[in-house]
């Protein structure tokens, strides 16, 4: 029996999101001009457009400004995932990100963000309640 797995199509600049995930690390492109960080991955900064773009650890901490449960997808893996938790994170390092909620995480909580290999080995944002130090 074949593993159906999720879409994987992704541009090279957004590699750095599958590397940094592969060493547990949470890191976004920096621009060197700048210091914007960057999200999506993109060639050239949203800000400048300089092109140099160096993925760099970044805080992972934000806030869930809206949330939603999708019911419906197109796709074979997301069909056997539903219902399937997402969420638009405000990082505190500056972009704002679409992620995977999880810990029943809703609109105005605080998050921590990791970046994680799914099964088609891309990295993928995963919005957690905050570990309590």
């Amino acid at each position: 029996m074949s593993v159906t797995l999720p879409p994987s199509a992704r541009s090279a600049a957004a590699a750095g999101l599958s590397q940094a995930a592969q060493h547990d690390q949470f890191a976004l492109q920096v621009c060197t001009e700048c210091q914007t960080v960057q999200y999506p991955p993109r060639d050239v900064c949203g800000h400048c457009l300089h092109d140099e773009l160096p993925y760099q650890a970044v805080a992972s901490t934000g806030l869930v400004v809206a949330s939603s449960t999708l019911h419906h997808s197109n796709e074979p893996y997301f069909q056997s995932q539903l219902p399937w938790r997402i969420g638009t994170v405000q990082l505190d390092c500056g972009p704002v990100v679409i992620a995977h909620l999880k810990d029943a995480l809703q609109t105005g909580d605080r998050t921590e963000l990791r970046l994680e290999l799914g099964p088609a080995k891309v990295g993928t944002l995963v919005a957690y309640a905050p570990s309590v130090s």
